[in-house]
């Protein structure tokens, strides 16, 4: 089942625009090709999950800036005190160095790995075996160049190559949304809040698609067809007074030709072409 634009607006609604806009352009083929689109909770999941792990597309990349006690609460462990955490506080780049150093295929802290390889991308991929791992399944070079996941046209590639990575595609199928969340966050972190994305996602999935626009009147449209062909664009082909995709088609590159932006059968373009209403 495919996702359109207007789903993923309406869904991450507070979204970075190019990101919004990469993952879009991206879902149909990717989506398809990961498997991710061919059964409805398999979609369902992967977009709750990337909504909690990205905070709506506005994240993408891990924000390492903590403060003392906000360390103490994030690893209680690694950080009992707030004397412990201290000298890690408000350096993101020496924070990463100790948590991430030393695991997850990453070299000890003074090898740099741990920020080098940092969580970064819709699903936050983390450590220098993420990005190996992740890399060979996208086709990218992720781990000598880890800030290709932050490149908006490869946002959705690499988060569905983390999902067949981590074989989740299976754990879709047997409705097991924990163990999912488990596998992807190495716990049940947040597990309330993805819940809460998957119910927005099966609720925006399911909503009817908006009817389409009212067809302009045919003389209209055949007018706009024969300016069309006249300009060049023989694609439009008959002017048979049918606005059907060979015509929207062509109307979409005139406008682009002509620094429009993007539309319809609008009064920018009748004047462009020089129709009068």
């Amino acid at each position: 089942m495919p996702v359109t634009k207007a789903q993923l607006s309406t869904l991450y609604p507070r979204a970075i625009p190019d990101l919004l806009s990469g993952v879009a352009a991206a879902a149909g083929d990717v989506l398809g090709r990961f498997g991710i689109a061919d059964k409805p909770d398999r979609l369902a999941y992967f977009l709750a999950q990337v909504g909690h792990e990205s905070g709506g597309l506005t994240i993408n990349a891990e924000n390492l800036n903590y403060s003392a006690k906000r360390m103490t609460e994030v690893w209680p462990r690694r950080f009992p005190t707030i004397a412990a955490a201290a000298p890690f506080a408000n350096n993101p780049e020496k924070l990463a160095n100790f948590v991430y150093g030393g695991r997850m295929g990453n070299g000890p802290p003074a090898s740099g790995d741990g920020f080098r390889f940092r969580g970064r991308g819709l699903i936050q991929i983390t450590g220098r075996d993420g990005y190996r791992e992740v890399g060979a399944r996208a086709g990218l070079p992720m781990e000598a160049d880890p800030d290709l996941v932050t490149v908006p046209g490869n946002a959705l590639l690499c988060a569905a190559a983390f999902w067949k990575w981590k074989g989740l595609n299976p754990v879709c199928d047997a409705r097991d949304f924990t163990r999912c969340t488990i596998i992807i966050n190495g716990g049940t972190t947040g597990i309330a809040d993805r819940r809460e994305w998957l119910d927005k996602v099966r609720r925006v999935l399911a909503a009817p698609p908006p009817a389409p626009a009212a067809q302009p009147p045919a003389e209209l449209v055949i007018r706009v067809q024969k300016a069309l062909l006249r300009a060049g664009f023989a694609g439009v082909g008959a002017a048979d007074g049918d606005a059907g995709p060979r015509t929207l088609a062509a109307i979409t590159a005139f406008r682009q030709s002509r620094g429009l932006a993007a539309g319809g059968i609008d009064a920018p373009l009748l004047k462009a072409l020089g129709i009068t209403p």
